[in-house]
């Protein structure tokens, strides 16, 4: 009898041993997992658009004593795109918490969702391979079926701070990114954008455009605080209506619709520029440099703190507003810059 019990009990032994071998396998298999839903015809596609939505972070706020989360508002406005968009392939990366199964193994509480010609043909899941955007890049080389065609960026998130930030990510703090890491990896994407969009704080620096110059023809970026609102993406319509058009003029229909919207809801300061950075090839690296050297000599980095109008800095005597750009400015209703009537376009940290 006593073998007996030791042999079943031998064997349950191994069945759980087995089991959790299996279920280790299952949890561990790739980076992502993914679930096609239909095909479509590939050569009605003339444009990519991919939506970055960071959602590990608080992105809550209220309107009219309702609680709403930022990067919820986002991801249904970059669906109402992807299902309009029938000649476009649209790509949404859901930046989700990431949660670990038995304290070990990642969830791949991260999303993504590909759309072809309005239809869903694929949704999935997936874990970050590090603090940057490296997984997505992976996803979308993967899945994409670009060919000789325009491609568009816009990202929804946080200020993308300029030094290294292990904080970014809440779900994991040891993870960098930065601006360095975040223009990197869209390298990952593609070789050359034509209209990248900054959904975010503060990100319309000269640090920031100086490295998107080589990644993107034209920006669109807010240079100061847009206190957790987004900048909507109705006008993505355009690239149905005409998918050749010129990307400054996309960046500024784009740009104008964002400010006239966020300007309607909002008593605070609304500021929204677009640059044109192949046309700034003479200008930035020099701006950008002095604002380096600002930085360096900054004896407390200033992390996620608010920008003010660069022409404020008494590194610059020359006016920023430069050939190439568009700056969109609305004063605060109240408040010490309520009677300033002019942005230079540029955001900096004192």
């Amino acid at each position: 009898m006593i073998r007996i019990k030791s042999s079943i009990f031998r064997n349950i032994g191994l069945l759980s041993l087995k089991a959790a071998f299996f279920l280790t396998l299952i949890i561990l298999s790739g980076c992502s997992g993914s679930k096609s839903v239909i095909t479509t015809e590939t050569d009605s596609v003339r444009y990519s658009l991919i939506s970055i939505i960071h959602a590990d972070a608080n992105y809550l706020y209220h309107v009219d004593g309702q609680a709403k989360k930022a990067n919820d508002e986002a991801l249904k406005e970059s669906i109402e795109t992807a299902q309009n968009a029938k000649h476009g392939e649209v790509f949404i990366f859901h930046q989700k918490p990431e949660r670990k199964a038995f304290f070990l193994f990642p969830r791949k509480d991260r999303v993504f969702y590909h759309y072809r010609n309005g239809s869903l043909i694929n949704k999935g899941s997936y874990s970050p391979l590090d603090g940057g955007l490296s997984a997505e890049a992976e996803i979308y080389r993967t899945h994409s079926t670009k060919k000789d065609r325009k491609e568009y960026l816009i990202y929804f998130g946080h200020e993308i701070p300029t030094f290294k930030d292990r904080h970014y990510h809440r779900s994991m703090p040891d993870m960098n990114f930065d601006t360095d890491i975040f223009t990197s990896d869209l390298k990952k994407f593609s070789s050359r954008f034509d209209v990248t969009i900054l959904s975010t704080c503060n990100n319309g620096n000269p640090y920031m455009m100086e490295r998107l110059q080589s990644i993107t023809d034209v920006a669109v970026a807010s240079p100061q605080n847009l206190h957790l609102s987004y900048m909507s993406m109705e006008k993505f319509d355009l690239l149905e209506k005409n998918a050749s058009i010129p990307n400054p003029i996309f960046a500024d229909f784009f740009a104008h619709n964002a400010f006239e919207k966020l300007s309607s809801n909002l008593s605070t300061m609304v500021t929204i520029s677009t640059y044109w950075l192949s046309g700034l090839n003479k200008d930035l690296p020099e701006i950008s440099k002095l604002y380096e050297k600002h930085l360096t000599n900054t004896s407390i980095k200033p992390f996620f703190t608010d920008n003010i109008d660069c022409q404020n800095l008494d590194i610059y005597n020359e006016p920023l507003h430069l050939y190439g750009m568009l700056v969109l400015y609305k004063p605060p209703a109240f408040g010490r810059n309520a009677d300033k009537k002019t942005h230079s376009g540029w955001g900096c940290k004192e």
